[in-house]
């Protein structure tokens, strides 16, 4: 993006993969660039995403992040947000650099641990909650291994991104606005608390109803629509695809 008297020129196109609903990672591209394709090889998050109100020049697709349904260096930034690590990155790679414009970027960013409630006066109270509702399915062993990459944060071999021009950041603080229920709706959506939920259905519902309980009388409310912003530490890696063929 470049700033000319206060006027955003857009860059032509961008690809989210593994984009879920849409509403986290490929929406907030559209003020960046002319259009924007989601895609996920899920075909009921793709539903949602389609029947969820976005811009026009935002678009989703199923299809799965190493064969992506556009044609040869035509995407100016491919992003993969807390998907990477369920990639055939080898593959991935392989694709990223047949899409990309030449001087085109490749990006792959993900949370590691526990969201916290940065600048809340009740974090003191609140921050173990959250902590705690992360690590619970760690703690019952239901993490996939996919986790394991997660939460060494990107930095196995597999990961390093096969361009020369590349840097790395670390701890970056990411908010998110939901409410108390939004944020327990979210948990629940992750694989490892659907892995745990699968094996220990009612363990699982006491539990995260005791967690939630606790978290409202933390905040000091009863009200499950109370706005509640969270602070992920997110890692990001990105590399530029040569003007030049390598």
């Amino acid at each position: 993006m470049h700033l000319v008297s206060n006027e955003v020129i857009k860059f032509p196109f961008a690809v989210d993969v593994g984009c879920g609903t849409g509403h986290q990672s490929t929406v907030p591209l559209a003020k960046y660039f002319d259009s924007v394709l989601g895609v996920d090889i899920s075909e009921e998050q793709i539903a949602e995403a389609n029947k969820s109100k976005h811009p026009e020049n935002v678009n989703f697709k199923v299809a799965a992040g190493e064969a992506l349904p556009v044609e040869n260096e035509t995407v100016s930034l491919l992003q993969a947000a807390a998907a990477a690590h369920w990639m055939d990155l080898a593959q991935f790679y392989k694709e990223a650099d047949r899409v990309l414009t030449p001087g085109g970027v490749v990006t792959l960013y993900c949370n590691a641990g526990p969201a916290q409630a940065l600048n809340h006066p009740k974090s003191t109270e609140v921050d173990p909650i959250l902590k705690e509702i992360y690590e619970r399915p760690l703690e019952r062993g239901f993490c996939p291994p996919a986790n394991d990459l997660v939460r060494r944060r990107y930095t196995d071999e597999c990961f390093q991104i096969p361009y020369s021009d590349k840097t790395r950041i670390d701890n970056i603080p990411h908010p998110i606005t939901n409410t108390v229920e939004g944020y327990v709706k979210f948990c629940k959506t992750l694989s490892s608390f659907r892995k745990m939920e699968q094996a220990e259905p009612d363990l699982t519902e006491q539990w995260i109803e005791d967690a939630t309980s606790r978290l409202l009388n933390a905040l000091e409310t009863t009200d499950m629509s109370s706005e509640l912003v969270v602070y992920f530490q997110v890692h990001m890696l990105l590399g530029r695809k040569p003007h030049q063929p390598k």
